[in-house]
């Protein structure tokens, strides 16, 4: 099986393994219904990190381009399914759709971080703590940032909440990369989540919902302090 590796970076990674996989598939190197190559495999041919390889599957996976088959992945719909997915990645890079993100960040997550108070587990707090601790020992790792949102999500217990915050992880993956070499930006962001967390798990509703605000404040004024860098300018 033959790949073309991918000679551009982050943050468009996503949408260069979708049509990686998409010349793939039309030149009948990967057959809809055949297995992929392990992860470690398939990032070598790829030439990027895992991190970035996971997330661009999961992002697939949830758009039913791709299957589950035990350990491995298997491709689940055509090329033509695949070029219409990438669509979506492309709005996280449209200049328009900024303000248009955070509106829809500050809508679902506000909520989500109320639900995740009323209905989180001994299970849901441990998966947020852990991303929460991954952070905070290693900032520049910006899937930490997105596993802390999908387990909050995931702690709401509402599946459409869940699931739309999955599909749109390659958005906030591309909002770290883009600030995190900020001034400032680690620090604040850091404490941010951390109130988020300690007010989840202390069950309040209000300050879990306040926490969360502050925290999509934090990425609306580094966009607007270094429009470079949020893709606006």
């Amino acid at each position: 099986m033959q790949l073309e590796k991918i000679q551009n970076v982050s943050p468009k990674i996503p949408e260069l393994v979708m049509q990686a996989l998409i010349n793939a598939i039309e030149s009948g190197q990967i057959r809809v219904g055949e297995d992929l190559p392990s992860e470690r495999d398939l990032a070598e041919r790829l030439g990027i990190g895992r991190g970035s390889l996971r997330e661009c599957l999961a992002i697939l996976e949830f758009l039913g381009a791709i299957e589950a088959n035990g350990n491995r992945k298997k491709v689940a719909r055509d090329a033509d399914f695949i070029r219409k997915a990438i669509s979506f990645v492309r709005v996280s890079n449209q200049l328009d759709a900024r303000e248009d993100f955070n509106e829809f960040r500050r809508v679902n997550e506000v909520a989500i971080a109320g639900l995740a108070c009323q209905r989180a587990t001994e299970e849901d707090l441990a998966a947020i703590g852990a991303a929460m601790k991954r952070l905070e020992e290693d900032p520049g790792e910006y899937m930490a940032d997105v596993e802390f949102h999908a387990a909050l999500a995931a702690a709401s217990h509402n599946m459409m909440l869940a699931a739309t915050m999955h599909l749109v992880n390659s958005m906030i993956a591309d909002v770290r990369i883009r600030f995190f070499m900020l001034p400032d930006y680690i620090q604040k962001s850091q404490v941010s989540h951390r109130a988020i967390f300690e007010a989840v798990k202390a069950r309040d509703e209000e300050r879990a919902q306040r926490e969360m605000n502050l925290h999509l404040d934090i990425v609306s004024e580094f966009a607007e302090k270094y429009p470079a860098n949020s893709g606006e300018g």
